[in-house]
């Protein structure tokens, strides 16, 4: 097992936070551990030995400056790369724009985020609870297809965040079909009832795991494919990500790779699906 799995997580977040700092500054000091998690000073350097005991070569201690500083063959130990870990590690402020605060002097950052979409917690609250205990909720629902709400009997078995909202994936007795509901649009009081809701050991498109092959628009000039495919992460010139058939047509429009909604231009339009036919199917009508 690897020695850093062994970790507490509270220990982990630390030091993840500890490597971002160093690489993006080159340093870090003692007190970034202490301000950042309101911990003592004996636990943030107790935190320095864990990490010099996993990784010895990576940090020199600066006595002048007294502070850590990555030395030549810094190689990082809890970071594997991805992009999305340094959101996932660094503390945010907000001061205006989106800030990321590290320590007294780091890179300035910004990021972009989309629209916060409102969630009512009583109605999240009632839904997880109907999936908890394995029972049918009744729900007046707005769908886009219909002018007015309607009535549903739902069996929900699973809270789905798509990257801009939350959904539920249910059993409607209404529809005769596992389906997917925006909590958004579910309106009024949320009604428990107590007949036992219908289990998920059906819902073969969520029980069922898609590859979907992505490569560099066909249509770039080599140098740019090459680029693009850095980018991904791509081996051989495709990446192949393992995808619910359910969140299929939510993970494509995520990743702005919708066959329907291609962008015409490949500078714009840089990934798209390898084989669109084998997606087709999952798409919504």
């Amino acid at each position: 097992m690897n020695a850093t799995s062994e970790l507490k997580w509270d220990v982990q977040q630390r030091l993840k936070l500890l490597e971002c700092t160093v690489l993006l500054t080159g340093w870090v000091r003692t007190q970034a551990l202490i301000e950042t998690f309101g911990i003592s000073r004996a636990q943030a350097s107790k935190d320095f030995a864990v990490y010099h005991g996993l990784r010895p070569e990576n940090l020199i201690y600066n006595k002048s400056r007294k502070y850590y500083e990555a030395s030549a063959v810094f190689e990082p130990l809890l970071l594997s790369g991805k992009a999305s870990e340094l959101l996932d590690a660094l503390p945010l402020m907000q001061s205006g724009a989106p800030v990321v605060a590290l320590s007294a002097q780091s890179p300035a950052m910004a990021m972009v985020k989309p629209l916060e979409r409102e969630l009512d917690w009583s109605l999240l609250r009632a839904v997880s609870r109907a999936i908890c205990q394995q029972i049918k909720l009744q729900v007046s629902y707005q769908s886009m297809n219909r002018p007015e709400p309607a009535v549903l009997t739902l069996s929900p078995h699973t809270l789905v965040y798509n990257g801009f909202r939350w959904h539920v994936r249910a059993f409607s007795d209404t529809h005769e079909a596992y389906r997917d509901f925006v909590l958004a649009r579910m309106r009024g009081p949320v009604v428990l009832l107590t007949e036992q809701g219908i289990p998920d050991g059906d819902d073969t498109a969520w029980h069922t795991l898609h590859e979907v092959a992505i490569v560099p628009h066909p249509e770039l000039p080599p140098a740019q494919q090459a680029v693009i495919a850095e980018d991904y992460g791509m081996t051989d010139g495709r990446i192949v990500q393992p995808v619910r058939q359910a969140l299929i047509p939510y993970f494509l429009r995520m990743m702005q790779i919708d066959p329907r909604r291609l962008d015409p231009d490949p500078r714009i339009q840089q990934i798209v699906l390898q084989d669109v036919a084998a997606v087709r199917p999952y798409l919504w009508s």
